[in-house]
């Protein structure tokens, strides 16, 4: 019997600048190049469009898709068929693209192992959809960056991350509404040319408000190589 793989949902929101901008993103998903691309996209098992009751020039999308591979497949294709550039020109603010994860209650283990995960994937903006607006990252070197600065780093094109994935959850405390956990990750990345394989120690401070775990302060460790000997826990 084959496994259920829950699929991968994402949600997207654009803010046009007035309807005029609206009906021409409109026209261009009735076209040719348009939905039709996307419904027959590999991985694709549903998209939807809804315009928001309190502002008309909001369009809401709600995409369906087999696993996140496929769906950053068709990202990186509209990126380079220049429908993201099209895009920008209707746009006030750059979308909100966010993936979802249904609804299922966990434990606080559970939650704060699955924002690990996160944290250690390839694509940064999944880990950083769990960090407080306020959180400090610390680097090996001692400089902290904040939020901001961390998303700037990632997104700077001297740095490449090939693959990313949790190694192993160390140790992991939560006393009441603040938690503690350790963890280690490998990371293949290339830094201006040059290629780094990585396996590091992570430590993370959590926050629960209002019923949501995010992490407020972050520390990495100097890499090591995946055959050096590892630190005991």
């Amino acid at each position: 019997m084959t496994d259920y793989i829950e699929p991968h949902t994402v949600s997207a929101v654009f803010t046009f600048k007035n309807n005029e901008c609206k009906e021409k993103f409109v026209d261009f998903c009735n076209g040719d190049n348009g939905l039709s691309v996307t419904r027959n996209w590999e991985g694709c098992q549903s998209i939807e469009c809804f315009e928001t009751h309190d502002n008309p020039n909001r369009i809401v999308i709600w995409q369906k898709w087999d696993n996140r591979e496929c769906h950053e497949s068709y990202v990186k294709h509209r990126h380079e068929d220049g429908s993201f550039e099209f895009l920008h020109e209707l746009i006030v603010t750059a979308p909100e693209i966010n993936p979802l994860r249904p609804v299922v209650f966990k434990t606080d283990k559970q939650q704060i192992e699955e924002i690990v995960k996160d944290m250690c994937y390839k694509d940064h903006t999944l880990g950083m959809s769990h960090m407080n607006d306020n959180c400090v990252f610390v680097r090996p070197s001692g400089n902290p960056l904040t939020k901001h600065g961390w998303n700037d780093m990632m997104n700077n094109s001297d740095a490449v991350v090939d693959s990313s994935e949790l190694q192993s959850i160390n140790r992991l405390t939560i006393n009441g509404n603040m938690a503690f956990v350790c963890y280690t990750s490998h990371v293949k990345f290339t830094y201006k040319g040059v290629e780094n394989d990585d396996v590091a120690v992570f430590t993370s401070v959590l926050e629960k408000s209002d019923g949501k775990w995010g992490v407020i302060h972050g520390q990495r460790s100097t890499g090591r190589k995946p055959g050096e000997e590892p630190p005991k826990f």
